[in-house]
């Protein structure tokens, strides 16, 4: 064998390694113990009701119902969907859900942590999304940055009535960068942060309509959505030392959102935005609408919607106060 070869094959079969390197690296980065969800349910008071299809099933109890798909990451927690982190994943007779969703979605609002009694949620920060020459989502002469403002001074005019003092990361149409919005939060010493923001479907098609609202994905896991930013690192980040109370608020918001007005439930989800990311406090972003659906921007730029809206908001953000200062 000719010298030349030799070299070409060594080559081939170095690239080789390396490859299968990283594809081993990449599936158990994203890998995840699993738990089985009947056992699991025995141990905490559950049963599994199997739907005749053999794919959907429920686990309920006197205060609960958890609704699961095999092979899916929704779910619904009290009629309210959530995105798991890893998929239901079926082993036989079976179902099985990742130890890691156990431990950062069902467990923090089955059993929420409690602050302890120095630790009050007195001061909310809001978060009006984009502003100055950041103009978020336009279409049809709306801009997103100023229905985000208009909102934010809704729901502060309700949080202060109730008590709470409120921040806003911007009073004015003006550009601030993301990391000082956290900054400004911490800073202040909020105890939660909200930032606020309308949908867009990145498409092109006015069909999706609904609400959302996202927390920090937990370490090791992936985003919901398959973004860039999402999923630029899977290690923990400042916020995830608060991934308890991030889905509780997440939870509690989102909830108060469906139950209360008139629109499609998209769920809790997940993501690494900045906002999130960086967050000192529990920290979410809510999706409160699409403006690139016709029918609901009409909606959701009138004063009706903005109003129940914030009250939603409001209403998540007090049933969080409430839980996390339970005695």
């Amino acid at each position: 064998m000719t010298r030349v070869l030799k070299l070409f094959l060594t080559v081939i079969l170095v690239a080789a390694s390396v490859v299968a390197a990283q594809k081993n690296a990449q599936a158990s980065e994203f890998s995840s113990q699993y738990v089985e969800l009947a056992g699991w349910g025995r141990t905490n008071s559950f049963r599994v009701v199997w739907n005749s299809n053999g794919r959907d099933f429920m686990l309920t109890n006197r205060s609960w119902r958890l609704a699961f798909t095999v092979n899916s990451r929704q779910t619904e927690i009290n009629g309210v969907k959530a995105w798991l982190s890893f998929p239901v994943i079926a082993r036989g007779t079976n179902a099985s859900i990742a130890l890691l969703d156990i431990q950062k979605l069902i467990r923090p609002l089955l059993t929420p942590a409690r602050n302890n009694a120095q630790r009050k949620v007195t001061l909310v920060a809001l978060d009006p999304g984009h502003g100055g020459k950041d103009k978020g989502f336009e279409t049809s002469g709306y801009q997103e940055k100023t229905h985000t403002l208009l909102l934010a001074r809704r729901l502060q005019s309700l949080l202060e009535s109730a008590g709470l003092k409120v921040v806003l990361t911007r009073s004015s149409d003006v550009f601030v960068e993301l990391d000082d919005r956290v900054a400004l939060a911490k800073r202040r010493r909020a105890d939660i942060f909200v930032s606020l923001h309308y949908n867009s479907a990145g498409n092109g098609r006015g069909d999706a309509k609904g609400v959302e609202c996202y927390c920090l994905t937990p370490a090791g896991a992936k985003s919901t959505n398959t973004r860039p930013d999402d999923n630029a690192t899977t290690k923990a980040v400042p916020g995830n030392s608060n991934d308890s109370r991030n889905v509780l608020l997440a939870y509690l918001i989102q909830k108060a959102m469906v139950t209360s007005l008139d629109v499609e439930d998209r769920g809790v989800r997940r993501a690494r935005f900045l906002v999130l990311r960086e967050a000192a406090m529990p920290a979410v972003l809510i999706e409160g609408g699409f403006m690139s659906a016709p029918d609901e921007r009409r909606q959701l730029v009138g004063v009706k919607r903005r109003r129940d809206l914030a009250q939603a908001i409001a209403d998540g953000i007090l049933d969080y106060k409430r839980l996390v200062e339970r005695q």
